[in-house]
């Protein structure tokens, strides 16, 4: 379980670097409520983000994305309602995914492969 702990905080970094290599701008890491949290949020434009980011090893058991299940999804939203009754932003949302493949060697985290999926669900 360390391992994996860890290898998914290396990710979620990654992933921070990855976002804003490609425009984002990172408002909040790790935003927690009691019940959700919430990896990254973040503005694409003027485009408030709500990132999850899913670190794997390889795709032997599946993508990233697909670990985003119902349940997930749930609890996203619910952070996602908490996030916006906080800090009322005036701006349109959207729930997106990173996917990060890479694994833990002794010289550190080696990322293979990322992947990012914007709009990977949306709320009725």
């Amino acid at each position: 379980m360390i391992a994996k702990n860890i290898s998914g905080k290396f990710g979620e970094a990654y992933a921070a670097k990855y976002l804003e290599g490609n425009g984002y701008k990172i408002i909040r890491r790790n935003y927690k409520t009691k019940i959700a949290e919430i990896d990254i949020v973040a503005m694409d434009g003027d485009v408030l983000c709500f990132v999850e980011v899913k670190t794997r090893k390889n795709k032997e058991f599946g993508m990233g994305l697909e670990a985003v299940d119902k349940n997930k999804r749930n609890k996203m939203i619910l952070g996602a309602r908490s996030y916006l009754a906080t800090f009322n932003p005036d701006c349109d949302i959207r729930f997106d995914v990173v996917e990060v493949y890479g694994e833990m060697l002794s010289t550190g985290f080696a990322v293979s492969e990322i992947n990012l999926i914007k709009n990977a669900f949306y709320v009725d």
